[in-house]
């Protein structure tokens, strides 16, 4: 395992949710992208992912969150998994609620944890930057900022969002603030923004304290939030079964 310094409170929430609409028909929606292969490497988008993170995560510090469809394929494939780490949700309700229901997990278990969401599906190169951003961003937020990570551009791309980055952050090596976020621009905008040597692509990649992302959410979901919240009471429990049931059906989607 490579150790790039982490702090012991941190997290690893992968998402892994989908129907498996953009690559139909080799993704269906008993078989989303992230459990294919699509790179010739033998091994699935999904344990690419999870492979990258057990570099220098233990395993009790990676969560998979996904639909009860694709828990048993997930959980094949992913041997190293910890069994109480596989986080299983009755029906789809988009990122949002799954990694908000991660969060509310782990504050009961550590009221000091930090996250990282981690798509399912992303394809990176370079293990040894990607580590370093990670150890970066898990420090600066552990000073209580919500940390986004950033990809430099190679080209004006449309198919990104964009991330237009401020002043250096003080005692920090390659942190930044953000002053503007900017969804799929059209190829004018994007070539602008390539132009200022101050942007980047947005990674949707994001690293924040648990808590802190709950108390976030609360002002603009706070019905998301205690629903999760109760969740998290009983997650561990005979209760669990019963508490989904009743509480996540009434969960509205938020991507």
């Amino acid at each position: 395992m490579t150790n790039p310094q982490l702090s012991p409170n941190f997290y690893a929430v992968i998402p892994a949710g989908g129907v498996g609409s953009r690559l139909w028909p080799i993704s269906q929606p008993e078989h989303p992208k992230f459990l294919h292969d699509l790179t010739g490497s033998g091994r699935s988008l999904l344990q690419q992912t999870f492979e990258r993170l057990a570099e220098f995560l233990p395993a009790e510090c990676i969560l998979v969150v996904t639909g009860e469809a694709h828990g048993a394929a997930v959980a094949a494939q992913l041997p190293g998994l910890q069994p109480n780490r596989l986080l299983l949700e009755p029906s789809p309700k988009e990122s949002t609620a799954a990694i908000a229901l991660a969060a509310a997990v782990l504050v009961r278990e550590n009221a000091h944890a930090v996250i990282g969401s981690f798509a399912a599906d992303h394809l990176i190169g370079d293990q040894g930057a990607f580590a370093s951003a990670v150890a970066e961003a898990v420090k600066v937020a552990e000073t209580g900022s919500l940390v986004t990570i950033g990809i430099a551009p190679t080209h004006a791309s449309t198919a990104f969002g964009y991330i237009q980055a401020g002043g250096a952050l003080a005692g920090f090596e390659t942190a930044r603030a953000v002053t503007m976020f900017v969804e799929k621009p059209d190829a004018k905008r994007a070539s602008e923004f390539l132009a200022t040597g101050e942007c980047f692509w947005n990674a949707g990649m994001f690293v924040v304290r648990a808590s802190l992302l709950l108390e976030l959410l609360a002002e603009t979901e706070p019905e998301m939030v205690q629903t999760v919240v109760k969740l998290a009471e009983v997650w561990h429990t005979d209760a669990r079964a019963d508490a989904l049931a009743e509480l996540w059906p009434a969960l509205h989607r938020v991507a």
